[in-house]
């Protein structure tokens, strides 16, 4: 705030700011706001992750200032932090959500400040630890008067402005929020074979995509890897299938009715539990269903297929596996599909809302869209009609499921004019104390066909967001089928497009300024622009809560896939095998999501045997290991048309391909077109002096992403695995005791660190880091290093490490 000079204020003044913490982040730990008066004198409200406390340092001392909040608020809520200052009597007392939770002494002389929240460069007091947050709403208020307000709601920007006297604040490396709120962003974009369905886990806040020969995991809070595939062959998928979480038993179900066939899936033995039948088309396209929590059975509602509409409510019991009809009462529910349902926060009834049929279900009897909202009572089986919408110009439908706010009498829907194919959803905001309804955020493109085309919105309570998925699938005559699904987040709550920004309400104190500023792991800094920097000691608070910060956050050998991603360098036209299998186009698109499991499997067999044997592989091995389950004629068709599509894919990434050469089926690439780290780590073992610094830099360069294949596992696999593990670690190991560790302890812990990733409890690797950071004088994360091997050894081998901490490092 201010960055030309420092804020000289009255000697009573109140500093207050919006904050929330961003979930699903490992570390939370750090500087949330420094107060910087004069040359030296600093007071900085910090969190400690080891304690999960708020602390107020004074010059580098503890105060007696303290406070924990309570964490699902401060994660999924505002918080209001208040600095009261009275410079008068020297007396700092700090608010949170209208509730003091102590005060401190101040140092005398306190008069101009400078304030900085997160990450900055000023002077000695500068730090880049800041926990992953959010803040907004910044305001002070002299003797009961606001003088200053920055609400933080911008689009872009790198300054803004306070909104009573136009007094300017810098960002440094902002991320708005603002945007966030109001623009739907694709995280996804793969295809999956067969006609898939999709159901979201609140749980685990994870979206399951199921396809007839994988399922798609697809997690919302891991950024680093969403995806993952999961095998699951030979479900014989039906159109118009759904799948549907039980989070009362945790099972993941498909659903086709006309059968009244529900299978669930495995996830330990990843198989499912039985299949579907081949016969006639759907009579039940885009139903409605839910579990209910007082029965634990799945319900089934409307419909349509065959010239009807349905409005039967169908029940299956997952007790008895049985199916039968529940006769409703109360008022009419018109026949219907293409309709949102969404359950009650009190789980006693469910809404249903609009949709496309007609009052008598004949489709050549008045068909047309329905706009009413209706309640289905869980204990009597009732429906009660709530209301219908106001009209608007354009018909509409909606996706299939309704998300309702827990906290307010409010749902939202997403909608789109369902007669025309070139369509786009809308989300939309409701209440159900009234008839209206408002539009937000943008609006997503939807090629909607009643029979190609499915769409449904979740909402996130980890993540705080909803999620969009939409599902494409292939021509219905074509046999090939495939299902294009595309995968859409907003952060919750939306707001509309063209929304103003607040004005600070004065006379209440109540700012209710929009969004906000992210301080994330990149580097934030709301405070002064520094162009020159100057050096200075390190604040004493900072080097303690480093260390306890190691203590807390520690993971040690195990977080091989966090590791690897952080020296990740993507680039075009790349295939990665050590860690996470990962495929890069020539425009650096990730096309990892495109290679299915079968393709997947069938690129890494070609791949492998091509470099590693410097021969490829041939038909019959390839049948044996991918389709041995299947005569020898679906075998090839299955192998032709897998090659093909992978060929496709390969052409993608550059100027490689697959070709067959004297019956082997060989990978080749283009010299210098084409990036595979697995084919450079072959080259190097023909290096002449594999124990020379140039060549162990290069192999680090390349085994520094993790393990070969990370988890990737198949039986042809582990062979190749225990051969490359075994190598690394030996000429890893053969280095560090050939050259003196101390010579660069860096260097040598980068090298232990990459050992750990083939062997997690390698005791050489061990001893070789601990002595390095000895060296380096940190002697806490040393022991913090051994702690956490005697923890994993013990898990592991259920005995303890024979070896003393003094006994490693000496």
């Amino acid at each position: 705030i201010s960055p030309d000079d420092s804020l000289c204020l009255a000697k009573q003044y109140e500093l207050g700011f919006d904050i929330n913490f961003l979930p699903n982040h490992h570390t939370y730990f750090g500087y949330v706001l420094r107060i910087i008066s004069g040359a030296s004198r600093d007071i900085d409200l910090i969190y400690d992750q080891k304690q999960k406390i708020f602390r107020i340092v004074v010059d580098d001392d503890f105060s007696k200032i303290s406070f924990s909040v309570d964490s699902p608020r401060m994660y999924r809520q505002w918080n209001q932090f208040k600095l009261k200052f009275n410079l008068e009597n020297q007396v700092l007392q700090f608010d949170v959500n209208g509730k003091s939770v102590g005060s401190t002494k101040l140092p005398e002389g306190l008069h101009c400040f400078k304030f900085l929240w997160g990450a900055n460069d000023f002077q000695k007091f500068n730090t880049k630890d800041i926990p992953p947050m959010q803040i907004k709403d910044i305001r002070i208020t002299e003797e009961g008067n606001l003088k200053y307000f920055w609400p933080l709601d911008q689009m872009s920007g790198d300054t803004c402005y306070d909104r009573i006297g136009e007094k300017m604040a810098v960002v440094k490396n902002p991320n708005w929020i603002r945007p966030k709120h109001q623009q739907w962003q694709l995280l996804s974009n793969f295809s999956i074979g067969g006609d898939a369905g999709v159901a979201y886990n609140p749980k685990q806040d994870e979206l399951y995509v199921v396809g007839n020969d994988s399922l798609a995991v697809y997690s919302l809070t891991n950024e680093q890897r969403p995806l993952e595939w999961l095998p699951s062959r030979h479900l014989n998928l039906r159109l118009g299938n759904q799948a549907i979480y039980d989070t009362i038993r945790d099972k993941l179900y498909d659903v086709y009715v006309d059968q009244h066939r529900v299978v669930s899936y495995d996830f330990t033995k990843r198989a499912w539990s039985g299949d579907f039948e081949y016969g006639k088309l759907t009579e039940f396209w885009h139903f409605n269903k839910f579990i209910s929590p007082l029965d634990s059975c799945l319900y089934i509602v409307g419909g349509y297929g065959q010239l009807k509409y349905k409005n039967l409510i169908q029940r299956y019991s997952f007790v008895t596996k049985s199916w039968n009809l529940i006769n409703s009462s109360g008022d009419y529910f018109s026949p219907r599909y293409l309709a949102a349902l969404g359950m009650d926060p009190k789980r006693n009834a469910v809404y249903i809302i609009g949709g496309f049929g007609s009052r008598t279900g004949d489709q050549l009897l008045g068909p047309g869209n329905f706009y009413d909202l209706l309640r289905f009572n869980l204990s009597d089986h009732s429906f009660k009609a709530i209301y219908t919408l106001k009209p608007t110009v354009s018909r509409f439908a909606f996706a299939n499921s309704l998300v309702i706010d827990p906290n307010s009498e409010e749902y939202y829907a997403l909608i789109y004019p369902n007669d025309s194919t070139n369509s786009k959803l809308q989300i939309i905001k409701g209440s159900f104390r009234d008839s209206a309804f408002s539009s937000l955020a943008n609006s997503i493109p939807y090629s909607f066909h009643d029979i190609e085309s499915f769409s449904d919105l979740y909402y996130s309570p980890i993540s705080n967001k909803l999620f969009a998925v939409v599902l494409h699938y292939s021509k219905i005559d074509d046999n090939n089928r495939v299902t294009e699904v595309k995968i859409y987040s907003v952060n919750f709550s939306p707001v509309p497009t063209d929304i103003r920004s607040p004005s600070p309400n004065i006379q209440s104190g109540g700012i209710t300024g929009l969004i906000v500023i992210t301080g994330t792991i990149i580097a934030l800094a709301l405070g002064i622009f520094i162009w020159r920097k100057m050096t200075g000691r390190t604040p004493r608070i900072q080097s303690q809560l480093n260390d306890s910060m190691v203590a807390g956050e520690l993971q040690g050998p195990a977080e091989i896939s966090y590791l690897s991603r952080q020296t990740e360098k993507i680039t075009r036209s790349s295939i990665y095998l050590f860690g996470q299998f990962r495929v890069f186009d020539k425009d650096a698109n990730d096309l990892t999501s495109h290679f299915s499991p079968l393709l997947k499997e069938l690129f890494l067999l070609i791949a492998t045997n091509t470099f590693r044997k410097a021969r490829g592989i041939s038909s019959a091995e390839l049948d044996e290991i991918l389709w041995h389950d299947k005569p020898d004629k679906d075998a090839k068709n299955n192998r032709a048309v897998n090659i093909a599509k992978l060929k496709v894919l390969l052409e993608k990434i550059g100027q490689c391909t697959i070709n067959k050469d004297s019956g082997l089926w060989q990978f080749h690439m283009l010299d210098g077109a084409v990036h595979m780290d697995y084919k450079e780590y072959i080259a190097l073992l023909q290096h002449p002096s594999l124990a020379s610094p140039e060549y162990i830099h290069a192999l680090i360069e390349i085994i520094r992403r993790g393990a070969f294949l990370y988890q990737t596992e198949y039986n042809w696999l582990d062979d190749i695995k225990s051969e490359i593990s075994n190598t690394v670690i030996e000429l890893c190991l053969g280095y560090l005791r050939s050259h003196s560790q101390h010579r660069d302890p860096e260097f040598a812990i980068e090298i232990c660190n990459c050992i750990f990733y083939f062997d997690q409890l390698n005791e050489d690797a061990l001893i070789y880091k601990c002595k390095s950071l000895i060296s380096l004088k940190r002697h806490t994360f040393a022991n913090n290093i051994y702690l956490k091997f005697m923890k994993d050894y013990k898990d592991i081998y259920g005995t303890n490490f024979p070896k003393t901490f003094h006994e490693v490092i000496v």
